[in-house]
């Protein structure tokens, strides 16, 4: 009777010992972990699993760079094909290839500036806050205080250059334009911008000066009726359920030539074509160097020539339809002249054998 008395005790302490020494798992596994394991299928449970556990991780923010203390050891820097090329003597003259700088390469430079701040501002970083780059990737190359030096190699050979805020102001007004270096500039790009620029400001222009024209001499009227964006009407099979775009009538028989949903009836077109020829006469006799004046011209001669081609045709038929008539008359005349002569003739004859005959 007493044992079981005494053993709910040690049992007792035996949980409260394993519970503190074994590790427990808030998101136990019904499978022992087996779902986890590369190549076993899982179904829609663990995939809720899954995302119940994801919201508790969160994305770790990109933090702030330090503030810069504003100094740099070079004139100039220019970005050019994954490169960066520095001036270390000078604003002026050839622009060097910088191979590192207190030991820190471009790579180096580069992904130490994309571990702070915007993603896309990690050249500025470069160029405005180096010191700050150098804190980022732990080196302690970087000076301490203005004028100290600071151990650059570039492609012409390794030097000691100070490092003070004087550099830092010239730096920093021109690095954004490459500072002039012959690296950065692109003649093709160039080129095809200068092209570019000539066409836009041709093309500029020539609508200018157009416009300009037209406001002194005043717009062409069209040959055509045109809808608003200036297409050609054209005659289409009759849509009674379309309505006029001028009177609102239903039932159109004309529309644009490019489809651009404008619909007129045949009361509006003609309309409009009569009030367009008066608008295109009216212009027409202000402008008589206009081509289409010469055209018109030219069109009247033909017709008057071809008129005058014709009449003389007409004559010329009637002419030879004339001729033919007087020779009919002609021989007439003649076949009666000798008629009659034979008449007289048989007259004579008879008369002179009455004669013969009374002797």
């Amino acid at each position: 009777m007493g044992s079981p008395r005494c053993s709910s005790p040690v049992l007792l302490a035996l949980a409260v010992l394993a519970s503190c020494v074994l590790p427990t798992d808030s998101h136990a596994s019904v499978d022992g972990g087996r779902s986890d394991l590369p190549g076993m299928k899982q179904d829609m449970f663990d995939q809720v699993k899954k995302d119940k556990l994801n919201k508790h991780i969160k994305k770790g923010k990109v933090p702030e760079c330090p503030r810069s203390d504003h100094m740099s050891p070079f004139y100039s820097l220019a970005f050019a094909n994954n490169e960066i090329f520095v001036r270390v003597n000078s604003t002026e003259g050839k622009c060097s290839k910088l191979l590192t700088i207190g030991g820190a390469n471009y790579s180096e430079l580069t992904n130490f500036s994309k571990t702070c701040g915007p993603a896309g501002e990690w050249k500025k970083r470069i160029a405005e806050e180096l010191s700050a780059v150098f804190f980022q990737g732990g080196m302690t190359s970087w000076v301490k205080s203005e004028n100290e030096s600071i151990e650059v190699v570039t492609e012409d050979g390794t030097f000691e250059i100070e490092v003070n805020e004087a550099k830092y102001e010239i730096m920093l007004d021109c690095w954004k334009r490459s500072c002039g270096c012959e690296q950065a500039n692109n003649p093709i790009a160039r080129m095809i911008m200068m092209a570019l620029l000539v066409i836009a400001v041709g093309g500029l222009g020539f609508d200018s000066f157009k416009v300009l024209w037209d406001k002194f001499r005043g717009k062409k009227p069209a040959k055509h009726v045109q809808c608003k964006k200036g297409h050609k009407m054209e005659e289409v099979k009759a849509a009674p359920r379309n309505y006029c775009d001028i009177c609102g009538q239903a039932g159109t028989t004309y529309q644009c030539s490019v489809s651009c949903n404008y619909d007129l009836c045949k009361v509006c077109y003609k309309a409009s074509k009569k009030k367009q020829k008066d608008e295109l006469a009216a212009w027409l006799e202000k402008h008589p160097d206009d081509p289409d004046n010469k055209e018109e011209k030219k069109d009247k001669k033909e017709k008057k020539d071809k008129k005058d081609k014709g009449s003389d045709k007409e004559d010329d038929e009637k002419s030879g339809s004339e001729a033919p008539e007087k020779d009919d008359d002609q021989k007439s005349e003649k076949s009666e002249d000798k008629t009659e002569k034979s008449d007289t003739e048989a007259d004579k004859s008879e008369k002179s054998e009455d004669k013969e005959e009374d002797e």
